[in-house]
Order: structure tokens, then sequence, then C-alpha cells
């Protein structure tokens, strides 16, 4: 900004004389607050000693330079709009700004800045008058802040009870304008109803005035501008400095408060009203010095005490607990007394002697009266919970005992039924083979069919049990479903021949594999493709196939037979409920289904079934999928061997039946009778079986585990301890159809395992495979 700065004229008009303009000079050059005059684009054209004190610049280093240079960067747009508004003839006076001095620092200063005209109306220049803040305008500032921040609303009022000042919160409390507060009475902050006795306490406290904290008992009634009155309370801070009493006064609004208070009370009210109402007994206790503050009446219905009781005696407690609970007491009594929460249960005795069990509950409660030493109890009537778990607990044992004792029963029926089973399946298969096409084949194969299903009940019988108590051991493998549904068919087709229904396997995956205990599975389908089968018609149809979808295989076995009404379907899977089937001449024990869905469960699977009345029902079971194929343990009992022609008159093949029971002897020597070439030697106990063994060096052994002197698992780890034994085949022969059994015996060296009453066909498989190896060796 740039132009000719020509001489004011004074007041008349007429340019001053040299005299004057000397005189002007020496009182701008001598005043002790900074004046500087600037042209209207803001370039300095005179600039006083104190503008150099308080700015640090040297009036010629100033003069002709732009006066932004002592502008903070943060502020010149402010004070060019202020520089432009003086310029339009806008005098400002007064106003705080700050400055940058020649040494960098800033500098606050209070400044007016002024237009100056010739006669004519023209703009001369803009002159400026400042002063640095003093340190009592600065103290001002930060009371004045203070009061701004203060979160109450805030007045000062003279000894007259005029308000001299009032923050923005007594504004917005009150409802009326700052400069509507100024000069006004306290008193018309107040209903009109307690103006005078306010202005009488007033008074009162001018003759005395000392500090008033906040709750200190001014609590009084506020009126705000709108006349509405509400609850407020007090603080006041008289100053006597400046020689007359002034009064700073913070008003609160408290009406939340008085309503919490309300509610508070209230609260009280409905919780004594509970606590007296309930059971359960409550106490406020508190530590420091010892003493009840509060406990219901529930105590006289539980232990036959008032509440005064407890609060007279410390010890009372004590007392009244059982005395081998008092330790446990003493525990509960350190824990809450170190503001930890705890809860224990004691044995307490009531005034008439009566015992009672109680679950004691002690919560610290945090209050500033009591310093964390305050806690709540509760105690709660556990009697009845506490004989009930009790009566609980002899029941299972009972139960348990009884259940221990039905399985040894049961275990012991196995064995005992299975037994006498073996002769007469064994001898029923002889007659058979020896009388048929006469006139007692019917009869014989009656003989037969009873035993198998006699053995079969006895089976599910024992699997069902094994479950209930938890003994039943399933041991999972990657099976191959293809292979178990081909060998299931295989098995039911005779069934189904002689019931003239068709079998019908509908291929799925060839390559699926199922997480399953092979045995369990097979055992599954061959009880769905019978009742498949039984619960059939003439000419009837199943199906048998599986699916993979999503990680799981499902079997399904279908069937267009007599079905089951919608009504019936939850009771399929119930033990022994055959749903009227046992007035229809079909066989069957009514604890199939319930087994195979048992069986279903511990293989990690489910069976559902869908049916309709007349149309047949489909079961399905889902097992998880299987990646990859495992070498199978070979099933055992399954080969089914024809029996082979007499290749000679003398036995060339010696047999070992380490075996007690004499009917099962007889049994295999009748066997022997389809097989020539082998000789029987029998052992009736288990150390005479070892000592022929080493000395006959058998071709096979048939082994009973129940022997009189010696356990079966523990000849057969001797025979295969024995060097010159050891490619002798050992064939265990055993009541125990204990599931996992089979695979125990294998690692223990037994080269077949067969469950009595065994099947002949599979003992003369054994005694084929090993006459064929001994020919081998030959």
């Amino acid at each position: 900004m740039s132009g000719a700065q020509e001489n004011p004229l004074n007041a008349n008009g007429i340019a001053p004389s040299p005299a004057e303009d000397a005189t002007l000079a020496a009182i701008v050059r001598s005043a002790p607050d900074a004046v500087i005059s600037k042209t209207v684009d803001g370039v300095v054209t005179s600039w006083n000693a104190a503008a150099e004190k308080l700015y640090g610049y040297a009036a010629q280093d100033m003069i002709g330079r732009d006066i932004e240079a002592t502008f903070p960067p943060e502020s010149v747009e402010e004070e060019r709009e202020r520089h432009a508004r003086v310029a339009a003839g806008e005098a400002e006076s007064g106003f705080r700004c700050t400055r940058i001095h020649a040494g960098g620092h800033p500098v606050e200063v209070v400044m007016s800045m002024t237009p100056v005209y010739d006669p004519s109306g023209r703009l001369m220049t803009i002159a400026s008058i400042s002063r640095p803040v003093t340190s009592a305008e600065r103290a001002q500032d930060r009371y004045a802040s203070l009061l701004e921040a203060a979160p109450d609303a805030t007045v000062c009022v003279d000894g007259s009870g005029r308000i001299l000042s009032a923050n923005a919160q007594a504004s917005k409390l009150f409802g009326y304008s700052r400069e509507e507060l100024l000069g006004s009475e306290m008193e018309s902050l107040l209903p009109g109803a307690v103006r005078d006795a306010h202005r009488a306490h007033r008074a009162g406290f001018a003759r005395q005035p000392q500090v008033r904290s906040m709750g200190q008992g001014l609590s009084l009634q506020a009126q705000r501008r709108d006349g509405s009155v509400f609850p407020v309370e007090v603080s006041l801070a008289p100053d006597t400095s400046g020689g007359e009493l002034t009064v700073i006064a913070a008003v609160r609004d408290v009406t939340s408060q008085r309503e919490i208070e309300a509610v508070a009370l209230e609260s009280e009210s409905r919780l004594r009203q509970i606590t007296e109402s309930v059971d359960t007994v409550f106490a406020l206790l508190e530590f420091n010095p010892f003493r009840y503050l509060y406990v219901s009446s529930g105590v006289n219905a539980l232990l036959g005490r008032d509440p005064e009781d407890l609060d007279s005696s410390e010890d009372l407690i004590s007392q009244l607990i059982h005395p081998d609970d008092r330790a446990a007491l003493e525990g509960t009594r350190e824990a809450a007394a170190n503001g930890r929460p705890v809860q224990a249960e004691y044995r307490m005795h009531r005034l008439d002697g009566a015992e009672r069990w109680v679950r004691v509950t002690v919560t610290p409660v945090d209050s500033p009266e009591s310093n964390g030493r305050r806690v709540v109890i509760t105690i709660d009537d556990i009697t009845a919970r506490i004989q009930a778990s009790e009566d609980l607990r002899m029941a299972e044992a009972a139960a348990r005992t009884a259940n221990e004792a039905k399985n040894q029963f049961l275990s012991r029926m196995s064995h005992e039924l299975r037994t006498p089973l073996n002769a007469v399946l064994g001898f029923g298969q002889l007659l058979q083979r020896r009388l048929a096409d006469t006139e007692y084949s019917d009869a014989i194969r009656h003989i037969v069919k009873g035993g198998r299903h006699l053995l079969d009940l006895i089976n599910d019988v024992l699997d069902i049990a094994r479950i209930e108590s938890g003994d039943m051991s399933i041991s999972t493998e990657s099976v191959a479903v293809d292979d178990v549904v081909a060998e299931t068919i295989e098995l039911m087709n005779p069934l189904a021949e002689d019931a003239t229904v068709t079998l019908h396997r509908v291929a799925g995956d060839p390559d699926g594999h199922v997480l399953a205990d092979r045995q369990r599975l097979r055992q599954i389908l061959l009880n769905l493709l019978s009742n498949a089968i039984k619960y059939n018609h003439t000419g009837g149809n199943v199906w048998v196939g599986w699916t993979d979808s999503e990680g799981q295989i499902a079997l399904t076995v279908r069937d267009d037979g007599q079905g089951v009404a919608a009504e019936h379907l939850d009771r399929l899977f119930t033990p022994f409920d055959r749903l009227g089937a046992e007035a229809s001449g079909v066989e069957g024990t009514g604890i199939g289904l319930a087994l195979t869905r048992a069986l279903a469960e511990m293989m990690g699977g489910t069976i559902t079934v869908e049916s309709t009345l007349g149309q047949g029902s489909t079961f399905t079971l889902t097992l998880q999928a299987s990646q990859e194929a495992h070498p199978q343990l070979a099933a055992l009992g399954q080969v089914e061997i024809e029996a082979t022609e007499t290749p000679a008159n003398e036995p060339q093949a010696t047999l070992l039946y380490i075996e007690d029971n004499a009917p099962n002897v007889r049994v295999v020597e009748e066997l022997l009778k389809l097989r020539k070439e082998w000789k029987l030697v029998h052992a009736a106990t288990g150390s005479l079986g070892i000592e022929l063994a080493v000395s006959q060096r058998p071709d096979l052994i048939l082994l009973d585990l129940h022997l009189p002197d010696l356990s079966g698992r523990d000849v057969l780890t001797e025979l295969k301890r024995r060097r010159e034994l050891s490619d002798v085949d050992v064939i265990v022969l055993t009541a125990d159809a204990h599931v996992g059994l089979s695979r125990q015996l294998i690692i223990a060296g037994a080269a077949g395992y067969l469950t009595k009453p065994f099947d002949i066909d599979d003992v003369l498989g054994h005694l084929d495979s090993a006459f064929e190896a001994k020919g081998l060796r030959g």
C-alpha cells in the first residue's frame, strides 16, 4: 500500500503552524502509550518511542514498512478485516489483540484504532494507540474464564443485594439474559412468598459473613423467568477485599437429586417390604464397630431368633453353627472382612435344637461411611435341597448297585446259557446233516431255529445291558460300505428266499467309506434287513442303498411291507415294545431297533424312520464319511466252507481242544467225523493243555477262555511264548460275546475267535485251512 501523506490540519481547518507541529510531535513522542499512524494501505508513517519500547522495533525500521510485519500469522486475516472496517470509517476501541515483538515473542495489547479525516472528509491516515495488557487485567480474565467455566449458575452480589456479574449458566438456569440480570435484585430470582424472608436472611449474613459450602443447609426454592419454581442448593463466598462486601453465590438445580432421593426412599420402603415377606434372611453388617445395621424378620422363622438377638451378641452366630462347620465360618468371616465376596453352606441349630442347612452369601458394599467394612448377608434355608440331594445320592448308589448286580447276573447267565446252547445247536446241526431228508428233518430244523432265536435274544439283551452300563466298547475304523452291504445281503438272502421277498442292492459310490465299528455296522444292517423281510408280504421287496453328501453317508433300508401308523412311530425304538406284532406269529424280541439306535449313536451316527401304514418303511442310518480306506481286520466267523471229502482213512492232522465242558467236547468229536483226517486230543485243564501242546505239537488248537485252573488268556499267552509252538494257530472258542474281545485276543496271538454256540461250518473252515497249510509244509 502506497500514497503521499499530507500534513493534517488543525481544528479550524487551517494548516498548523510549525510551533503547533512541534508541540504535537513532542506530545506523540513522549506519550506513555504506543502511537502509530498508517496509510489506508497499512504502511507505517509514524512510530513513537513507546511503540519502540512495546514492540522492539526502532522507528527507522518500521516507517515505510507494512504494519502486517507485526501480525501473528494466524491473525492476519482478522487484522486485515479490522483495518478495512476502520478505513471505512468505523473506529474500534479497547479491543484485545496480539502482536509479534521484534524478538519473536507475542505481545498482548489493548488497542484503539480510529480514522483521521481532513475538513473535506477525506481519510488522511489511520491512527492507533496501544498499551500492554496489565497483570490485573489478566487476573480478571482468568477470573471471568473460571466463572464462565463453572458448572453451576454463579452470580456476584453487592451488599445491597444487587447482581454485579453473572455467568452463562445463570442466564441458562433462570431464563434471563446477562444484561437483564445485571443490576437486578437477587430476590427477583426467588418466589414472591419467600422474598421478604430472604432479605432478612441476607441482612443477617451481611453482619456476619462466612463461607457456606454446598449442602450445608442452604436449600431453597428458586423461580425462573417463566414463573416455574424448582429446588436449588446454594454456596456463598463473601469478599471484603475491596472495602465493601460482595458475595459470590453458586446456585445448583437439584431437581434430579430430589427425584432420585424420593425414588430411593420409595425403593427402600419396597425393599424392606420384600425382605420382610420372603423366606430368605437379609442382614446388613458393619465390622468396625461390629454391629448389625439391619436384620430381616425371616431370621425368626429360620433360627427361632428375633433380629435383636443377633445385634446383641457378636458370637451368637458362631454358637448356632454346627461345631464341625465353625472352621469354615471363620474362613467366611476373614474373606468378608477383607472385602471379598464369599458363599458357603453350614449346618445351624435353631433355638428348639432342630438342625437346618443354610447357604450364606456375603457381598461387600462400597460405602463412604463404612470405608469398605460393610457387607450384605443373605441366608437361605437349603435343608430340603440337601435332603433331596442325599436321597438322590442314595438312590443313585442303590441303582448302581442294582445295575452292577444285573450286569453280573447277565454276564454269568450269558456263559451259563451259551454253554448248553452250544451243545443244543452243535448236536442239532450234526443231526441236520445226518437226518436230512428224513421224517425228523423238520423237527431238527425247529430245534436249530429255536436255538438260534434264543441265542439272538441273549446277544441283544447283553448288548442293551452293556450299553446301559457303559461297558459297550466301540472300535471305529474306515469301513468300505459296498463290502458290508454286499456281505449283509448275502447273509440275509436265505431268509429272504424263505419269505419270498426279493432283496435289491441300490449301489452307491463303490469307494464310499464310513467311520464305524465293522461288526456293529453289520449288526445294524442285519437287524434292519431282518425286520424288513419279516414284516413284509409274499412277493415283497427290500432295497438297500447309500448316498454320500457333505461328509456323511446315509445308508437306507426301504421296504414295501406292512408299514407303521404315524402315531406308533415314536414307539418303534422302545425296548420290548413290538407294537402288537407279538400276536402276528412273526418271531422277534422287540429290542432289535432299540439296540440298533443305541449302536448308531455310539458310532456318532443317527437313525431315522419314515413309514406309511400299508405302504412300507424306510430306515436311514447316517454316519460320518471316511476319506481313506484302511486295512480292515478280517471279519471272524463268517467264512463259509463246504465240507471236504476224507482224503485218507488214517488221521493226518492233530486237533488239541482245551475245554472243561464235556458236551462241548462231544460236539467237536462228532464234528470231526466230517473231517476224518483229523485226530482229536482233549485237555480238560489249562495246564494239561499246555503240556499236551508241547508234547503232541498239534496242527490246530481250540481254546476255551473259562477253564478250572487257568485263565484262557494266560494259556494263550503261554502257548505263544513257546518257540516250538510259534507256528501253531490257536482258535479261541468262548461263550463271552464281549465287544472288542476278539481284537484283544488277536493282538495277544490268537489266529481266530469264535463265540459259542458256534457254527460248525466256521470250525470246519478253520480245520480245512489248517490242513491245507500242513499239506504245504509236508
